[in-house]
């Protein structure tokens, strides 16, 4: 279902939304899955962020599947870090970890479907689908999604990115 909703492309139901208020109750969830797997969460929220016209349940799923992904990848006692700011054009959000990062192979090829850099990782829970999922969700909403290593943790850095003035008042 979810490959056929991604390549068809989802119906987006667009509210308007605080982000602010909306980044409070993403980070209930996101401290609680942290809780669970002993990772400390670091997160820093810009000034202003301002409304958007999104799909509420969408970008949440598009940001809690690189929520996942981070965690998963993350070491016991580590930190994941998220930052959140409007630039005046978007509104970003930061995911990084402190894992191994990204391969040269997984940048090239993360955001395609089925792709699974890691072989490692067997678990019935993963098929490669999260990426792809989130890249399409991000797309639908007019965005982009950036993949990199940070300089600082040298882990995974996932850069979303929503629009403000596509969706307008």
């Amino acid at each position: 279902i979810d490959i056929s909703r991604t390549v068809a492309g989802y119906q987006l139901q667009l509210e308007k939304v605080s982000m602010a208020d909306y980044m409070k109750q993403i980070k209930t969830q996101i401290s609680s899955l942290c809780l669970t797997k002993e990772i400390y969460l670091s997160m820093e929220t810009g000034k202003d962020l301002g409304d958007c016209k999104i799909d509420r349940l969408l970008l949440e799923r598009a940001i809690m599947n690189v929520v996942h992904n981070a965690i998963d990848y993350s070491p016991l006692h580590g930190t994941l870090t998220i930052k959140t700011r409007n630039t005046g054009t978007f509104f970003e959000i930061s995911i990084t970890d402190e894992g191994s990062g990204f391969s040269p192979e997984v940048l090239l090829h993360a955001q395609e479907q089925f792709f699974m850099g890691n072989k490692s990782r067997t678990s019935k829970m993963h098929f490669g689908m999260g990426l792809y999922i989130t890249s399409s969700i991000i797309k639908q909403h007019k965005g982009q999604i950036l993949l990199g290593n940070s300089d600082k943790t040298k882990g995974a850095e996932v850069l979303l990115k929503v629009p403000y003035e596509h969706f307008g008042d």
